[in-house]
């Protein structure tokens, strides 16, 4: 796969957004379901989490038939706008300072409820307040501006508790990343201020031992994830390139942490630290900026390529939300939380690569060799994740070295070997069929009567 291509799946994700006028399902819209509000169910805070959750975690026809309305997201326009240094691909800055709250700030276009908050519909927030303010100041638009004047005042009056900036201005629970967002955008409308200092050292004494961060103070808060420690680290940069200093150490220790916790062996992303569990591609994407921005650009690449090849979806350009532990695809779509990111990371990694550059795909595989899984085999999902960014030429010829091998062992009687070579063959079969590469059913000597 080369830089081209990259670009092709990129940009026709991009089109795809842009036909929708930038609407569509998000992770966390459950409430906005008309058959929820109907109910008057909506009401309980416990029905609230538990509906919310069945939508998150559902099936796709239970999002269908609860009728929940596709929204232009904030946060979908600052990503796509020159949010997080991702590069400014549309011009929504219009767009973006007519969604702002008469309190300066901006929020996620849906009702949302978490365990320790409860939002409305378009509250200002931290944290799409603080990629809306990167965004419109990406563009170009000045700090005096009345837009980002505005939202200066909803962080700074509204969102900061004595050493820390708040989620949201009706809560004072603490939150790392989106404090340090907050900082951030604080510091690039006025500059080097205290509270934004005090609030990125106060991020940074949190940090543990190991160089890890947790996602906030409260006890359900104490996970931590792939994309939120890369959002941590990123911002941490960001400011140490704007002059801040004193933060070297906090910065190596964090890296450390995340490339060796939250990446596989092989280089790929985890959600969560140290887990092997659903790999969202919200941590796929945030891994590939991460990754650029500390210098390793061939393990960016990398992502890249595993995300174009196993994530990509060429029948509905469009990435999947995920890959579930056992491997199969995620196939929801979620405009902000996956379309986005995924634009956004992609367009990190294009911009890195330079216009000559080839992105190759390593393999773990020799090409005369089938093969074969032990049962169990330690390294199933290292090999599969090889699999699924292995060149589709290259692809079907390991599968027909090892159609072939496994038709000689069974000739040959060789019951124990055939047991890893039938592993081997149903495993290039599922994945084969996860990237829509067809094998004739004559094809495998297992289907044969």
């Amino acid at each position: 796969m080369d830089r081209d291509q990259l670009i092709d799946i990129r940009d026709r994700v991009l089109n795809c957004m842009i036909n929708d006028d930038f609407a569509g399902a998000d992770p966390f819209d459950g409430l906005e379901s008309a058959l929820f509000r109907a109910s008057g169910l909506g009401r309980f805070r416990a029905a609230r989490l538990a509906w919310l959750q069945a939508i998150k975690h559902g099936p796709d026809f239970l999002r269908k038939a609860a009728s929940i309305p596709p929204m232009a997201n904030p946060k979908t326009l600052a990503l796509l706008g020159g949010a997080a240094q991702g590069g400014v691909l549309c011009d929504v800055r219009d767009r973006l300072i007519e969604m702002q709250n008469p309190d300066g700030g901006w929020g996620y276009p849906f009702e949302w409820q978490a365990r320790a908050f409860h939002a409305q519909r378009h509250q200002s927030n931290a944290i799409v307040t603080s990629f809306v303010v990167d965004a419109l100041i990406e563009s170009g638009l000045a700090t005096d501006h009345p837009a980002l004047q505005q939202a200066k005042g909803f962080i700074e009056q509204k969102l900061w508790r004595k050493g820390h900036f708040a989620y949201f201005d009706h809560s004072a629970v603490e939150i790392h990343n989106a404090s340090l967002w907050a900082a951030f955008a604080l510091h690039r409308i006025i500059g080097p201020n205290g509270k934004s200092e005090r609030a990125a050292e106060r991020v940074i004494n949190a940090q543990k031992i190991d160089g890890s961060w947790a996602y906030g103070t409260r006890t359900h808060h104490r996970f931590v994830d792939g994309f939120h420690t890369g959002y941590v680290l990123d911002l941490l940069d960001r400011f140490r390139a704007s002059g801040i200093s004193g933060i070297d150490d906090a910065i190596a220790r964090g890296w450390q942490f995340y490339r060796d916790k939250c990446f596989t062996p092989d280089g790929l992303p985890r959600s969560f630290a140290g887990q092997e569990r659903y790999l969202d591609a919200h941590a796929v994407a945030q891994a590939m900026g991460s990754l650029v921005r500390f210098g390793d650009k061939q393990g960016a690449v990398r992502v890249a390529v595993w995300a174009a090849d196993t994530l990509f979806d060429p029948t509905r350009d469009l990435f999947f939300a995920g890959i579930t532990k056992g491997s199969r695809p995620d196939r929801r779509n979620y405009m902000r939380w996956t379309q986005a990111w995924m634009v956004w990371g992609l367009s990190i990694v294009i911009e890195s690569t330079g216009s000559k550059l080839q992105v190759k795909t390593m393999s773990i595989f020799d090409a005369n060799k089938p093969l074969s899984f032990d049962h169990p085999d330690p390294k199933r999902a290292e090999t599969e994740a090889e699999l699924r960014a292995l060149p589709e030429q290259d692809f079907r010829a390991l599968y027909k070295i090892t159609r072939r091998a496994a038709s000689r062992v069974k000739a040959e009687g060789e019951m124990e070997t055939l047991y890893g070579l039938t592993r081997g063959m149903k495993t290039l079969q599922r994945i084969g069929g996860e990237r829509g590469i067809v094998f004739m059913k004559s094809q495998s000597p297992f289907l044969q009567k």
